[in-house]
């Protein structure tokens, strides 16, 4: 048994980048080593800014000899095909090979074996191939080669340790051979190290101020993190995908606390955080009492200095305030500026070249969100204003240095500027939610807002024939129709989506109006996928969607998930188990029979027992108290009602044979087993329902 170890290393590779790359590395050496019949023990990856690192441990010295089958051709088949085989495979003459007799005739067969070969000579060509071959979503050509790499590549580490000997492995990429050492920190250990085995790789590196293992140094930064924390008595804002993101940006983690200039306070806290994180990659802090924001800061380096990083700190701080000193310039320019007076520039900005401009876009927003608000019967007075300023921001000195800051600015401006609250709350949310993670507008006039805008979004870019091609959406459209389902179903919209996409087409200019059923339709489609795909995020049995999605014309998903959760919740009850179980062995029955007529008028003067009568009996009650709205609370009553046939049905079924000799009698019993089933039919299909 033997243990390698592989080090990349390059110049600063960017950290969105690392993970992906280092599980590339991982999957395709696993991959390739197995199909060379190498057989390896435990695989681990590790990377940071600079390094790829993979630790392989108990892995064979060598690959088992195998024995290789290789069919010909037939040995009739013309003499280029048989030469061509022997090419091929490298075969001298047909005297090598043996005759197979199969279903196909007789052919040539070449039994090849492969001898053992050792790991040291397999492996440079699998790690040549690799680097060569390397999917980095950015490359480069480095040096004179061929080869592309996301930062010039500087050093390749290849060891094999086996019996306490160090073997380095033959590499050559564009003339960058394989060494057996690699070098600390690029700044305050630049020195080869030469290791000594892969237990010595992370304690000898750790010494020359480089820390390989990515966990390790995340680890490293929250402890550092909340020494400072307590030292100043301090809350920093917990920030997931920066953690990650300064983790990638160093090899030997030391953060440090700086300040800015308490004036900028004055700027509103988001701007303050993203000029912070966006640009710098500075973890904002707030007072650990109230919460607010301070003007303190913690920075990452990747450098310890004399000094204990004052040096570090001043010159962060001077960056730092460089950039709140631009942001204040264009937060006073903004606020002097009407926000309402963007609107007529937005005619000037092109929003799509089939869709027209930003300007369209926000007259169209305003016409979807009126005819939702009267669909909903809403009554909302401040659509027309709020319409004619969710966009306007776009357009301001402050969200053109910070793109992530659109709706949140225009809320602020708006608020200076003495606009009503709920204004100001659906400019600022109505782009939400983006992520899975955000949350869903909560005021009647964010959400309905919302719901426009992403309605907006996807019938014109369905009416251009613009849709989502595999993995390919450059639209971001199923993020649009992902936010629109949210926003839908956890505020409770209770409307025919369907109905209402052919209302706003009718209103639209984009397309004629015999191309309306085609992109109602697509869009439909699209938009079930959508709720599916919210049905299986949260847990919810699809097969119960199908079972209660029962008109196509129909299109409310408010009200269908509401029936997925009654229905849900109705089959985990024992009553509503048993009647759904013995609805089940009625729908049975009559797919069986369907060469049978079982709809028509049930005959009580044929009824042969008192169990008959006493279903229909059940059955005649129940149907005047069938509801005729989708009111889910009705509905839920009724259930509970209808349950108590359970009870009738299965006495029916003890007692009664349906496929009775006499015809009429056949019949008239199919027509009250179908009246069971009609009972339910219009909240849900028990053919598909599985219990």
């Amino acid at each position: 048994m033997s243990d390698f170890i592989l080090e990349l290393l390059s110049e600063e590779i960017p950290s969105r980048m690392q993970k992906q790359a280092s599980e590339y590395l991982l999957r395709e050496f696993r991959q390739q080593t197995e199909d060379a019949g190498l057989e390896v023990g435990q695989i681990q990856s590790f990377y940071s800014t600079r390094r790829l690192t993979l630790i392989v441990t108990n892995m064979k010295s060598q690959t088992a000899e195998m024995t290789v089958e290789k069919l010909g051709p037939r040995i009739d088949s013309p003499d280029n095909a048989i030469n061509g085989f022997l090419r091929s495979n490298n075969i001298k003459s047909t005297d090598d090979c043996d005759i197979l007799d199969d279903k196909k005739g007789k052919r040539y067969r070449y039994i090849e074996v492969v001898p053992a070969k050792k790991a040291i000579t397999i492996l440079p060509t699998i790690i040549e191939e690799i680097i060569h071959k390397f999917s980095w979503p950015k490359s480069m050509r480095w040096g004179d080669g061929n080869s592309r790499w996301v930062r010039p590549l500087r050093n390749i580490m290849a060891i094999i340790y086996e019996n306490n000997s160090v073997n380095k492995l033959k590499i050559n990429v564009d003339d960058l051979f394989a060494n057996d050492f690699t070098f600390g920190h690029r700044f305050l250990k630049n020195q080869k190290i030469y290791i000594k085995g892969v237990s010595d790789y992370f304690e000898t590196l750790t010494n020359h101020l480089v820390i390989a293992d990515q966990g390790q140094r995340r680890e490293l930064i929250l402890e550092q993190i909340s020494k400072i924390e307590k030292k100043f008595d301090i809350s920093v804002i917990k920030d997931e995908k920066l953690l990650e993101e300064v983790s990638g940006l160093v090899e030997w983690p030391i953060a440090l606390c700086a300040e800015f200039d308490e004036k900028f306070l004055n700027l509103p806290d988001e701007v303050l955080q993203t000029s912070m994180r966006s640009h710098q990659k500075y973890f904002s802090v707030a007072e650990k009492k109230t919460k607010n924001l301070t003007n303190k800061f913690i920075l990452i380096s990747n450098i310890q200095t004399p000094d204990e990083g004052n040096s570090v700190v001043l010159g962060n701080q001077r960056v730092l305030s460089a950039r709140l000193y631009d942001a204040k310039y264009f937060w006073d320019r903004d606020i002097d500026q009407p926000l309402i007076d963007n609107l007529r520039l937005l005619n000037s900005v092109t929003y799509h070249q089939k869709l027209g401009s930003l300007g369209s876009k926000v007259e169209r927003i305003e016409l979807i969100a009126l005819e939702l608000d009267q669909t909903l019967g809403l009554n909302l007075e401040n659509i027309p204003i709020t319409a004619k300023l969710i966009k306007n921001d776009l357009l301001s000195e402050m969200v053109g240095e910070f793109p992530d800051l659109q709706g949140i600015m225009g809320s602020y401006y708006a608020e200076l500027q003495g606009y009503d609250e709920d204004v100001c709350d659906a400019i600022k949310n109505h782009y939400m939610p983006v992520t899975p993670r955000d949350q869903t507008p909560k005021k009647p006039l964010s959400f309905c807002l919302s719901v426009a805008d992403k309605i907006d979004t996807l019938v014109g870019f369905w009416s251009i024939g613009e849709t989502p091609t595999g993995s390919k959406d450059p639209y971001a459209l199923r993020r649009a129709g992902n936010g629109l389902i949210r926003n839908i179903i956890e505020n409770e919209l209770d409307f025919d989506f369907g109905n209402f996409i052919e209302k706003i087409l009718q209103k639209s200019d984009f397309l004629k109006k015999q191309q309306h059923s085609s992109v109602r339709e697509g869009l439909i489609n699209f938009m079930n996928e959508r709720f599916q795909s919210y049905i299986l995020d949260n847990k919810y049995d699809i097969r119960i969607c199908d079972a209660v999605t029962l008109d196509d014309d129909f299109v409310n998903y408010y009200m269908t998930l509401s029936r997925i959760q009654l229905l849900s919740q109705f089959m985990k009850k024992d009553n509503g188990l048993s009647f759904l179980k013995a609805l089940k062995r009625i729908n049975n029955i009559l797919d069986q029979s369907l060469s049978q007529n079982t709809f028509g008028q049930i005959d009580k003067k044929i009824f042969t027992s008192d169990v008959e009568n006493n279903l229909y009996t059940g059955i005649e009650k129940l149907r005047k108290k069938k509801p005729k709205s989708n009111d889910i609370t009705e509905i839920k009553k009724y259930l509970s009602d209808v349950s108590i046939l359970a009870e009738s049905i299965n006495d029916f079924f003890e007692n009664i044979i349906v496929n009775d000799e006499d015809k009429n009698i056949r019949t008239n019993r199919f027509f009250l087993l179908n009246s069971v089933i009609d009972l339910t039919s219009n909240i849900f299909d028990i053919s598909k329902i599985e219990v």
